[in-house]
């Protein structure tokens, strides 16, 4: 893996100077945590409604209240 690194590192030297910030932005992207609830492709928006209705069909429910107050435990985690 530090051969790789390495390898990144030095293509950072080969880069043209203004093409710099957009490299940062790309690689700043790359480390921030994913959201875990994000859907990206529709093949996984329609297995996350189909976990969900398993999940109704199976009694795997909460209570209103308290589903709720569980997604604003979790969204407080990203800073929303």
């Amino acid at each position: 893996m530090l051969a790789t690194r390495e390898r990144a590192v030095e293509y950072l030297y080969e880069i043209p100077e203004d093409k710099l910030p957009g490299v940062i932005d790309y690689l700043r992207f790359m480390c921030a945590p994913q959201n875990p609830v994000e859907v990206t492709t529709k093949e996984e928006f329609i297995r996350r409604i189909e976990e969900g209705l398993d999940d109704i069909q199976q009694g795997r429910v909460l209570p209103l209240d308290e589903a709720m107050q569980e997604i604003k435990q979790a969204l407080a985690q990203y800073g929303v």
